[in-house]
């Protein structure tokens, strides 16, 4: 179970980043373009366009996939599992601190740019949006992605470097009662 978890988080939080992307892509492809604006005596006339809701859905499907690496490594020890201690568990902090704001610098980004994409707040400015904003939440997106998945498999690796730690000391712990247990039986005979 735990290890089939293993990989089914990271493939989740996977799934998620990759739909946050390309809806990003969508919501570039779908933007309001100046072309499209017609100036009329009363002001701008803007089409419908699908862009603000692709790009809020974007920006939560980056949420989610922050969220799904968050639960799988257990919010850094909220959990069970003991935190590493090592230089496994050091990376996957710095890392995950990282992974954490890259997405807030990409979520920010996803939802001005949804905004600014937005008739309803160009019809105020008579203009449209930015043109590459979205391709540039859309980089922050993939930066996000593969800094907490990095995290996750460093976070990963330190629990089982641990694991492997405990049950050799352990292991040498038994051998050293058994070796003490026999000693002491042969001097009391």
């Amino acid at each position: 179970m735990a290890g089939g978890r293993a990989v089914v988080m990271p493939m989740l939080a996977l799934l998620f980043g990759a739909a946050a992307v390309g809806l990003s892509m969508l919501a570039y492809a779908e933007r309001i373009k100046s072309h499209e604006v017609e100036r009329t005596p009363k002001g701008c006339s803007y089409p419908r366009s699908p862009s603000f809701a692709l790009g809020i859905l974007a920006a939560l499907a980056l949420l989610i996939e922050q969220l799904i690496i968050s639960v799988g490594i257990r919010c850094f020890c909220c959990g069970r599992t003991k935190c590493p201690t090592n230089c496994y568990g050091l990376i996957s902090v710095i890392v995950y601190v990282l992974s954490w704001l890259s997405f807030v610098i990409a979520f920010i980004g996803l939802i001005d740019t949804a905004i600014d994409n937005n008739h309803h707040h160009l019809a105020k400015k008579c203009k449209t949006g930015r043109d590459d904003l979205f391709q540039g939440a859309a980089i922050w997106c993939v930066f996000t992605i593969v800094l907490s998945l990095i995290s996750y498999a460093f976070f990963k690796a330190g629990v089982r470097h641990n694991r492997s730690n405990q049950r050799g000391a352990s292991l040498a712990n038994e051998q050293s009662n058994v070796a003490t247990a026999e000693t002491t039986m042969q001097e009391k005979s």
